[in-house]
């Protein structure tokens, strides 16, 4: 089978190579794969940059799409042909997180979609939204889910107001959810372009960060100085301070990323103790949360947007565009 795997800590490690073809046991089935998706995570482990540890080689990229070709002994719920996605936590099922799941994560510790087919259990898959095509539906389990869930999270009744960061796929996922929900959003940018696609995606309001240095400020202006009651954060770093500032009384905040750094140094628990905040760390969610997003991108008819379009040839430079941020949306393998 024809596959990459990452062998060390640096995209120089990624190698194509050829595997043998997996064939599903009791309760799995085997997907062909038609599209994947990447994240930022994806980018961070082929880079070092985030939990080098995990045991190599494996087979990178935690999202994606494809149809079922082969049933493993008692798989009942689903069918040859089907098309499906996967469950990035494979052994979060239901209820709260457990530290365990960890090890269940495709694309490491476990293998993941850059190759020509993947196995996975029967009770960690979900049938794709028909609407969508391959390149969209291969965005949904790790960003878009986590996008859902940082909203229930936050709690957002209609007419609240939320602030997404940037355009990143969870940011806009967020932006897309909270906007077909009835929410109240105001994004960030640093380009005239992409502001005019968060507005078309549902933004009242875009801030330009490159413009307005004190992002508090410009969210306090906007709300009439009362500040925001959710905040989706994808960035981390110091600028976590001034998101303290733009929340309003007894508002929460979904920490998601580290795009700017794992660490903040200043005055944390200030802030949120005057303001009574609620302060939530978010990544993914269950099985059960997966089919329910599922449930209401189909519900609200949201689509994905899908960044640039790599052949499976190009798995390595697919990785490394996230670094490069040349296109809105997330990088797409697409398999022939």
């Amino acid at each position: 089978m024809d596959a990459f795997q990452l062998q060390g800590h640096s995209l120089d490690s990624l190698r194509r190579t050829d595997l043998p073809e997996p064939q599903p046991g009791p309760g799995q089935v085997r997907i062909r794969v038609a599209a994947a998706s990447v994240n930022y995570r994806d980018y961070a482990l082929a880079t070092g940059r985030y939990q080098p540890e995990l045991p190599r080689p494996f087979v990178p990229l935690s999202d994606g799409v494809g149809r079922i070709d082969a049933l493993g002994a008692g798989v009942t719920d689903f069918a040859v042909g089907e098309r499906v996605i996967g469950h990035y936590t494979t052994a979060w099922k239901e209820g709260p997180f457990k530290s365990e799941n960890h090890l269940s994560k495709l694309g490491g510790p476990l293998d993941g979609w850059l190759a020509r087919s993947i196995v996975l259990s029967a009770d960690a898959i979900a049938r794709a939204p028909q609407f969508l095509d391959d390149a969209e539906a291969s965005t949904l389990p790790v960003s878009g889910l986590t996008a859902w869930a940082a909203l229930r999270k936050l709690q957002l009744q209609p007419g609240a107001k939320l602030l997404v960061q940037g355009t990143g796929s969870v940011s806009l996922m967020a932006l897309q959810l909270a906007a077909a929900r009835g929410v109240d959003v105001i994004a960030t940018t640093g380009d005239a372009g992409k502001a005019e696609l968060l507005r078309s995606l549902g933004a009242r309001a875009v801030i330009d960060y490159k413009q307005r240095a004190d992002l508090s400020a410009a969210v306090r202006e906007i709300t009439g100085g009362r500040g925001v009651d959710g905040i989706v954060d994808v960035v981390g770093g110091q600028q976590f301070l001034q998101l303290l500032q733009a929340a309003a009384d007894n508002a929460h905040i979904a920490v998601i990323g580290f795009l700017q750094s794992m660490n903040v140094d200043g005055n944390l628990i200030g802030p949120i103790m005057a303001h009574q905040l609620n302060i939530h760390g978010v990544s993914v969610g269950s099985l059960q949360d997966l089919r329910e997003y599922l449930d209401e991108v189909e519900a609200h008819r949201i689509r994905p947007v899908v960044g640039a379009r790599f052949s499976f040839e190009e798995g390595a430079p697919a990785i490394a565009s996230i670094a490069e941020q040349r296109q809105v949306g997330k990088p797409v393998v697409i398999f022939d």
